[in-house]
């Protein structure tokens, strides 16, 4: 289609091609008005075939060209050109950036230090939020897309107003819009609508890849891959990658778009903090480790910690509507607890009562009996029935004698005590 030396527009000399998509060339040329390098991208003149192209190829070059950013490619100049086919191609004139695509980069290199892949994400999510301020979705981040100087090893994000409008060629194409489906936001893919946020997705995939030196999805077709965006989780990065770069992936590639950052300028600094900072919290808490009264807002005073909830009342913060509050079990008497000390104080005094009756009782011939009451005379009438053959065989008075211990040693149930009404043997 071009070719060196070939002359566009009467201005721009074409030297050498430096990239071939799959909706044009890109070269670099010569302004031979004011001698200076610039980048030309002259689109396939089938596009400019289809109805509307050309017209929202022009309207796309002139939104792009009143952006002015150090991290967006500028651009100088649009036209179109007869080809000697007898075609008609349209041309951007852009910057001239001297340095290499991070495609070319991760090509050569394969995956990046992560000191060295967060601040090229940086500077393309400054890049984009310029251009979201100024109402242009950029639909195509992509690391063939992002270009590194030489000189500082700044990103510059090129390629705004083609990509914006070469949608039409949607993912059936071959070549760069392959590329392009490796990167896509999920609701892109589905065709729910392009947001800001869609942007935001394309650059966390091109952090990953810059990250592991490979996509995070991989298809035999577009098709195949761009559904890989919207149902398959994000494969886990390496155990070296420092938690707060992992976290920052992670919150990008979010499929829900409102999950994402709130602003590209919010992911900007987010790249930055992310060698350093700690991991990112999850936005929703994990209902199963709640712990009970969470989520209660204090009304005010310091914060204090989340006790056990007292079973007398409702909840703290919690409105009661009208149901029984359980009785505390300090509310009143206890009614089985009273009813059984007075059993058992009932069964105290009963048992006294017959224990005394046992103890002042008569034997079973009558013989202990002492009506008069006087200790004495029954110390002498037991003496006298009892007394020992030697000092030595001597035992207290209670003792009982040989003919009342036969067979009743035991001390069981046989045995009769004394004072007790027992049986004769």
């Amino acid at each position: 289609m071009l070719s060196p030396e070939m002359l566009l527009g009467q201005r721009y000399r074409l030297h050498e091609r430096i990239a071939v998509g799959g909706m044009g060339e890109v070269w670099r040329a010569e302004d031979t008005v004011l001698e200076r390098k610039v980048a030309v991208k002259a689109l396939l003149p089938a596009l400019l075939s289809e109805p509307g192209f050309a017209k929202r190829f022009a309207a796309e070059a002139k939104t792009v060209a009143a952006l002015s950013h150090p991290h967006i490619v500028g651009v100088h100049d649009y036209g179109e050109a007869p080809l000697p086919s007898g075609d008609t191609t349209a041309y951007l004139v852009m910057e001239y950036i001297e340095g290499r695509s991070l495609a070319d980069l991760l090509s050569e290199r394969g995956a990046l230090p992560a000191a060295e892949t967060m601040p090229i994400i940086a500077s393309v999510a400054e890049a984009l939020q310029h251009a979201h301020d100024h109402g242009v979705i950029h639909r195509d981040i992509k690391p063939g897309n992002i270009l590194v100087r030489s000189r500082d090893g700044q990103a510059v994000l090129t390629d705004f107003g083609i990509a914006r409008s070469g949608a039409a060629g949607d993912l059936t194409a071959t070549g760069a819009v392959m590329g392009t489906a490796s990167y896509i936001a999920p609701e892109q893919a589905e065709g729910t609508g392009v947001l800001p946020a869609s942007d935001m997705y394309s650059l966390g995939v091109v952090a990953f890849h810059g990250l592991t030196g490979r996509r995070p999805f991989d298809a035999e077709n577009p098709i195949e891959l761009a559904l890989h965006h919207v149902r398959t989780p994000m494969p886990p990065l390496p155990n070296d990658i420092p938690p707060g770069v992992r976290a920052f992936v992670e919150r990008a590639m979010t499929k829900d778009p409102a999950q994402r950052f709130a602003t590209c300028a919010d992911m900007a600094g987010a790249a930055r903090a992310a060698l350093t900072a700690p991991p990112m919290t999850s936005v929703m808490p994990n209902l199963a480790s709640t712990p009970p009264g969470a989520g209660v807002v204090g009304m005010g005073g310091p914060p204090a910690g989340v006790a056990e909830q007292s079973p007398a009342g409702p909840p703290y913060g919690e409105i009661n509507m009208g149901a029984p509050v359980p009785a505390s079990p300090s509310a009143g008497p206890n009614k089985a607890l009273l009813g059984a000390i007075v059993g058992i104080v009932a069964l105290v005094l009963v048992g006294g009562i017959v224990w005394l009756l046992l103890l002042n009782g008569n034997g079973g011939d009558g013989s202990g009996d002492n009506p008069t009451g006087d200790p004495a005379d029954n110390e002498t009438s037991e003496t006298t029935e009892s007394e020992p053959e030697s000092p030595e065989d001597t035992e207290p008075d209670d003792s009982p004698s040989d003919e009342e211990t036969d067979d009743r040693t035991g001390g069981g149930f046989d045995s009769c005590l004394p004072g007790a009404i027992c049986d004769d043997q």
